[in-house]
């Protein structure tokens, strides 16, 4: 993947919020070293210090840029210790965070990892509280103009990886999780479209589902239903309700899959 086009394109995720000005002061940092720079706000209402949160925000969104995208992601519980600060290369993508997992569905056994040690990169004091202004911004910055990642950092072969729980196959019954509940409440799981059986039963927290729902608004409003969210994953919803309030269901909840009996 050397030497390919880079888009201009620094994408943002963190859990700063909208309150403070800790990413309007990112924002200013890479302007100042890249005028020229589309900024895109993927999302910074993530609960603070979820790194599972963050991953699937990234997860779900990263393949629609443009080849030669950088993709800045600032969910860092452990910044100012001997945590990693890291560039992930996945074809044809750049991340750039700290290496806590975070970039976990990016990592196989084409992608390059670097963790960020030229400091002539960096902002020139590094304080113990904000590497997302004085190393992850600049390192963003330099990547999306054109440095090359070897230029940012040394190679490494053991980056963190988060646990990614897959969907099991026990007695012809699929069993998988919860892995994000997005704002509107909808319970995104990890079992993907392709696993889904024509006629499925959907079973979570005591509740049965017959069948997947083309749409939101197919059913009465307030009825749980089944559907083929946008990232391709099964979700579990309420028609004009919050489905996680509803269900009190939390990240990690059993959902279980079946045919329906011809």
């Amino acid at each position: 993947m050397q030497g390919i086009n880079r888009s201009g394109i620094i994408t943002l995720t963190t859990d700063f919020g909208l309150r403070d000005a800790y990413l309007g002061i990112m924002k200013g940092v890479i302007l100042g070293i890249f005028p020229s720079a589309k900024l895109v706000d993927l999302s910074h209402n993530l609960e603070p210090q979820n790194i599972q949160e963050a991953s699937y925000i990234l997860l779900s969104a990263v393949k629609f840029f443009p080849p030669g995208t950088v993709h800045l992601a600032v969910v860092d519980p452990g910044v100012g210790s001997a945590r990693r600060a890291v560039i992930v290369e996945s074809k044809p993508q750049f991340l750039v965070g700290p290496d806590n997992g975070i970039f976990t569905d990016f990592i196989n056994n084409k992608s390059r990892i670097y963790e960020l040690t030229e400091r002539k990169f960096f902002l020139n004091k590094i304080s113990q509280t904000f590497h997302g202004r004085d190393i992850f911004a600049p390192v963003s910055a330099h990547l999306a103009k054109g440095v090359s990642p070897e230029e940012l950092g040394t190679r490494i072969q053991d980056p963190i990886l988060l646990a990614r729980p897959k969907p099991k196959m026990i007695e012809e019954k699929i069993k998988g999780e919860v892995i994000y509940i997005d704002r509107f409440g909808n319970l995104i799981t990890n079992i993907k479209e392709e696993m889904i059986p024509q006629k499925p039963i959907i079973r979570i927290m005591g509740k049965e589902i017959i069948g997947l729902a083309k749409n939101y608004a197919e059913q009465a409003p307030g009825t749980l239903i089944a559907i083929i969210g946008s990232a391709g994953f099964l979700e579990i919803s309420l028609t004009q309700d919050n489905a996680g309030q509803k269900l009190k269901a939390s990240i990690g909840q059993a959902v279980e899959l079946e045919s329906e009996p011809d």
